[in-house]
């Protein structure tokens, strides 16, 4: 035995080591899986396959049908799924009701003005830079009226297009939810 142990080089030995104490682990593991198993099993009452006993004499109950208790079966049955459907009626009453309260009047409100903000300042840009008061000779005559609407997308793009991105934006999901038809309940 010693000279097995002595032909093992000794860069082994700690792979060696590891692998012996995985080893331990994985049977101290296995030892506890196996004891909670026992006590589980003794505590549930239950037994092996292997250490069970025939009873011989067992009938099932399924053999005969007892029609009463099947006709009290079928209206628990019945009562219960009446009960079901008035429950989940309910719960799509419910989530209406929290579907309509987050967007409240109030909200359909500043979104309407949020909408007439944004055209008030797109119009607002647009007369403010057409018909200012010192260019307003010089542009009159120099430009007509598409050519001046072209000189303001020209000059001022990035304010043109948030504001076209916002009324749009306000149209299409005003448009989309349907904002103007009453809430059906």
């Amino acid at each position: 035995m010693d000279d097995t142990l002595r032909s093992i080089p000794a860069d082994a030995w700690p792979l060696i080591d590891l692998l012996f104490n995985i080893t331990c682990v994985v049977t101290a593991i296995w030892l506890a899986a196996t004891a909670f198993v026992l006590w589980r099993r003794n505590a549930s009452n239950l037994t092996t396959s292997s250490a069970a006993s025939p009873n011989r004499a067992a009938t099932p109950d399924f053999l005969s049908v007892d029609a009463k208790a099947r006709r009290e079966a079928i209206q628990r049955g019945e009562k219960f799924d009446n009960k079901l459907d008035r429950q989940d009626r309910d719960d799509e009453r419910e989530a209406k009701v929290e579907e309509r309260a987050k967007e409240t009047r109030l909200s359909r409100i500043a979104r309407l003005i949020s909408l007439f903000m944004a055209l008030f300042s797109l119009a607002t840009m647009i007369s403010g830079t057409v018909f200012q008061v010192t260019f307003m000779g010089q542009i009159w005559e120099k430009y007509s009226a598409t050519e001046r609407l072209m000189k303001v997308l020209h000059d001022y793009p990035i304010g043109v297009g948030v504001t076209v991105l916002v009324i749009l934006y306000n149209l299409v999901t005003f448009i989309i939810n349907r904002k103007w038809e009453a809430q059906k309940s």
